[in-house]
């Protein structure tokens, strides 16, 4: 059995929300319970145990605390004693919605995967109204290779979420894992549509490997189809810059621009031949026009900006981007 970590339920390589192995410590400050709890989260489970022991030793029936060394036992690989203290935890007090979660863990990564689905439906019924409860058995269900309840558990999911971006892209995640590409590009064609920045997460996640080299994807993720919403403000400047991806002296240029003057940024910053995307207090696309041209379009949301401001606004962003240039264009001059 691979050990789990705290903080994830691992369903088999799958992520979904559920966040196993980690038990409720109750209010912080001087509580030991606590002060464990913080100790797994920053993976140190032997200063779980440590913190742990003592109040074993004072009450060896304490649930919460044999919940807490159940999952630092499993971190640290004694996966026999994890079990164990997890059956006793769940034994004297079968309320801990969380055991539950571990226990469906502990199940899936030894591929016990009927087993995990009874853990699933008893946290469930411990908390009916759970946001995690239906993406969990969903991931199941696809390990099984069930994907008409799989899919079903995922509509349920994003019925409840309907507008998240993260939950339209967890679930295309799980089929991509589990090889369902056209299902996984559906559902991470939604998440970019509501929140822009999903694409960017995607280029680097190992969960879309697979996928990858496939046309779909490389469509998906290459094409910005973004149009501002009614009302937005606009602003268009033409650059006499080539842009050529990531080492073009305009896209320096605008990321100087924004670091200089303070600009709020997003750390986000997405970056594709033909274009370039980077959030602010506006969004800001650079794009190749031609070998020797570059535009750059800036967009606010309706309401952000007054007319006046918007206007101060601009000017700013493309004066500071002219000055920015001339100062590479004159360094590149200067070089020996």
């Amino acid at each position: 059995m691979a050990c789990c970590r705290p903080a994830l339920l691992f369903l088999a390589a799958a992520l979904v929300l559920a966040p196993a192995l980690r038990a409720s410590a109750g209010p912080t400050g001087a509580d030991p319970l606590a002060a464990a709890q913080r100790a797994i989260d920053a993976g140190d489970s032997e200063r779980a145990l440590m913190l742990l022991a003592p109040v074993l030793r004072s009450e060896p029936k304490n649930a919460r605390a044999l919940l807490l060394r159940s999952t630092a036992r499993c971190m640290g690989g004694e996966l026999d004693d994890c079990r164990k203290d997890l059956d006793k935890a769940l034994t004297l007090d079968p309320t801990l919605r969380q055991g539950w979660l571990n226990r469906a863990g502990v199940a899936i990564a030894e591929k016990r995967y009927d087993d995990a689905l009874v853990a699933l439906s008893q946290a469930e019924k411990l908390d009916p109204t759970a946001d995690d409860n239906a993406i969990n058995l969903g991931a199941v269900y696809l390990l099984q290779g069930k994907l008409e309840a799989a899919s079903r558990e995922f509509e349920r999911h994003l019925e409840a979420n309907s507008r998240s971006a993260g939950a339209y892209y967890l679930v295309a995640t799980n089929f991509a894992l589990a090889g369902y590409s056209a299902l996984a590009a559906q559902h991470l064609a939604r998440a970019i549509e509501l929140d822009e920045r999903s694409r960017v997460r995607a280029w680097g996640d190992a969960n879309f490997a697979e996928l990858a080299a496939t046309r779909s994807f490389q469509l998906l993720l290459t094409t910005d189809p973004f149009v501002p919403p009614a009302g937005s403000v606009t602003a268009t400047r033409i650059y006499r810059s080539a842009y050529s991806g990531s080492t073009s002296p305009i896209l320096t240029a605008v990321l100087n621009t924004l670091q200089l003057a303070g600009s709020p940024m997003d750390s986000s910053v997405e970056v594709t031949d033909a274009w370039a995307l980077l959030w602010s207090d506006a969004r800001i696309k650079i794009a190749r026009l031609s070998d020797q041209e570059t535009v750059i379009e800036l967009s606010a949301a309706p309401g952000k900006f007054s007319p006046q401001a918007w206007d101060m606004r601009t000017r700013e962003i493309y004066d500071g981007i002219d000055r920015e240039l001339l100062k590479l264009a004159r360094s590149r001059l200067t070089r020996p």
